[in-house]
């Protein structure tokens, strides 16, 4: 007669629960990853959904940005004389403008021909040969530098006065009209301005880096000098596509191009003017006589402001014939300045739901119509 233990099933059920228990926890896990996978992919279609919402609320801007451009053409059609300035409907401030989604569109619109072009430094071929010998440059600046304590008036007449002294003849001939000018803005920057000596050897270094030659300036700089930097690259030695290349420039540093990209610009690459009636205050102060080296007095500066405002300077002829200027020569200030623009930057942003997203735009109008030819929503 056979007997079966009692308890011969225990080991079979204590499997069975275990195997149960493995199967509910690689459910569980299962069941985990996939709610997280379809949040993320929920997020995903979410994002995209708002990017491509905010997307379109930026072309909408860019396209009403031209309906105003070219309302402002229209106007200028009919108008006795044709100008653009700080007071047509373009250029008034941005003001937010609520979605129907839930959020804001803010959009700017800012006259590129009020900055100073960095492609017209070496539009003139003349400074693309070899500088000639010479010294005093340097040392004119370096003097005027040492009079820093001064006041703003007496130390930029000192540097006026000295400049011209040291910067004659063929040593003035060697500068472009427009490198004049961002000279005289490289020492109206505020905090972050140059003495005249360094505000020289930084203009030409940043000329030498647009150049197509290889010939270096006498304080400027070329391939040799930026291969042996502790980072080595090469010169862009063509027209920038970017004011953010401007970083790369030997003797650029941090201070100088927060304060200078602003107040410069590289559209169009040829064939341009400044305009007058919409340039800010530290680029009228680069309007100073063909044999001034300084930059004007911040009181002169913000009279001609004052005087644009009100209807006194409204051609070139009545910015030049202002007694600071009349009597000097001018015939080089004369050719840089217009008061038509064809160039216009958007600045348009767009907060949906807590998410922000940011567009520039170049803007050429073209008689009738604008053109959108450069979109980024990074730096210019």
């Amino acid at each position: 007669m056979c007997c079966r233990p009692l308890n011969a099933s225990r080991p079979q059920r204590g499997a069975a629960l275990i195997i149960a228990m493995l199967v509910f926890a690689l459910s569980a896990t299962l069941l985990v990853a996939l709610q997280r996978e379809f949040s993320l992919a929920l997020q995903r279609g979410t994002n995209q959904l708002f990017s491509e919402q905010a997307w379109a609320y930026l072309i909408g801007a860019e396209e009403l940005a031209k309906l105003a451009l070219q309302a402002d053409h229209l106007l200028d059609a009919r108008s006795a004389t044709a100008a653009d300035h700080l007071g047509e409907l373009w250029a008034q401030p941005a003001t937010p403008y609520p979605l129907d989604a839930g959020g804001w569109m803010t959009g700017q619109l800012t006259d590129l021909q009020g900055r100073i072009n960095l492609n017209m430094l070496v539009s003139d071929p003349a400074t693309q040969s070899p500088p000639s010998g010479g010294e005093g440059v340097s040392d004119g600046g370096s003097e005027s530098a040492s009079a820093g304590v001064e006041s703003e008036p007496v130390s930029q007449s000192r540097q006026q006065n000295e400049s011209v002294d040291q910067v004659s003849g063929d040593e003035a001939g060697r500068w472009t009209p427009t490198q004049k000018l961002l000279i005289r803005l490289l020492q109206a920057l505020n905090e972050a301005s140059l003495p005249l000596d360094e505000a020289m050897a930084l203009t030409e270094a940043i000329s030498d880096f647009i150049d197509p030659d290889t010939n270096r300036r006498r304080d400027g700089a070329e391939a040799n000098e930026y291969r042996y930097a502790d980072f080595p690259y090469l010169p862009a030695n063509r027209a920038l596509a970017s004011v953010s290349e401007l970083r790369s420039v030997r003797g650029m540093t941090p201070e100088i191009y927060e304060a200078l990209a602003p107040l410069v610009t590289v559209w169009p690459e040829r064939n341009t003017r400044l305009n007058i009636l919409t340039a800010p205050l530290p680029v009228l102060r680069t309007l100073n006589a063909d044999d001034q080296w300084a930059p004007l007095p911040v009181i002169d500066a913000e009279r001609w402001v004052e005087s644009r405002r009100e209807g006194g300077i409204a051609q070139v002829a009545d910015l030049l014939a202002d007694p600071i200027l009349a009597g000097r020569p001018s015939a080089e200030l004369q050719s840089l300045l217009d008061i038509r623009s064809d160039w216009f930057l958007l600045d348009a942003s767009v907060e949906l739901l807590d998410r922000q997203r940011h567009l520039f735009t170049v803007l050429h109008r073209e008689t009738d119509m604008a053109v959108a030819v450069f979109r980024s929503e990074g730096e210019l």
